[in-house]
Order: C-alpha cells, then structure tokens, then sequence
C-alpha cells in the first residue's frame, strides 16, 4: 500500500465481544468530516468498497430521522443498509442504528461516531459498534467490513486532499 493510507491506517480493535472500535486521523477539521458524512452527495461518493456503487435513498439527518441507501455490484446486485439518526452533535458526535437487509432481518447495532479536532487542522475519527451479540459482530467481521472501510476511507482521504485549503 503506498500513499495516504500509510500515513493514516485505519486501526480496528475488537475490545469486547459485542463491540467493534475504529480510530484513524483526517487530514481536514471535524467539520468537514462531518459534512462528508452527513451530506448524502458527499456520502455517496466514498462510502463503501471500491467495487460497489452507491445510492442514497433516504437521508433525513435528525435524530429520529430515517436513513437508507444501497451498494450495487456491477452484475446489479444489491445490498441494501438502513437506520435511523438517534443523536447528532456537529460536529462531534452522531449515533445511528445501522442495518443490512437479510432473511432473518438480524437486529440492528448502533454505530457511535466521534471527531476529534487534532492540531494542524487534523481529525482523529473515533467509532464504537455494538452488537447484540458475539456472533453478529463476527458476521460483520467476516463480510469484509473492515477491507470496505479501509476502501472508502482511502476515497474520502481523496477527496480531502482535492479540496481547498
């Protein structure tokens, strides 16, 4: 791997059976990590793994507001994710539930995102997963959540860097 993902790794712990922790720094303040996660035009253009599309459904970013939006593999494959926002503090902290569309529909897991603002205009991204169970969190774990993350991490750090300064 060579470029902006050596300088800001991703960094994913698992410390405790039902939860999943990230950290990783941004080179831009909490608020435009923030827009680039609350913006549905922003979302869309680094959310998710290289080989997928993405489509926003419905985003209504206020707590009790309702999200959706879909992943498409290039054979049209669909795989379809929702919630809804619970807490949203700009721009320092959003909690979201978060789902995938499955037969049997598994409960939801909240997703806690945090911003930290760091010297030179930095960011230091912070996220708690939590699951109902050991074995939910192993299945997001095992679908290649963390290669996705790190994909699309590696898209907004572009779009970071083409932005002004």
């Amino acid at each position: 791997m060579t470029g902006l993902n050596e300088l800001h790794k991703t960094v994913v712990t698992l410390p405790a059976d039902t939860e999943i922790h990230t950290e990783r720094i941004f080179d831009a303040p909490p608020e435009v990590i923030w827009d680039c996660f609350m913006d549905p035009e922003l979302l869309k253009q680094w959310l998710g793994p290289d080989r997928l599309e993405m489509r926003v459904d419905e985003f209504d970013a206020r707590p009790g507001g309702k999200w959706s939006y879909v992943h498409i593999d290039s054979d049209g494959t669909e795989y379809r994710f929702f919630g809804e926002f619970v807490e949203l503090d700009r721009p320092v902290r959003a909690v979201q539930t978060f789902n995938f569309v499955m037969e049997p529909q598994p409960p939801p897991s909240v997703d806690e995102l945090n911003l930290i603002p760091l010297e030179n205009d930095q960011t230091r991204l912070v996220t708690k997963t939590t699951f109902e169970s050991r074995e939910q969190r192993d299945g997001m774990i095992q679908a290649g959540m963390e290669k996705g993350m790190n994909e699309g991490y590696e898209k907004l750090d572009s779009i970071l860097a083409g932005r002004e300064r």
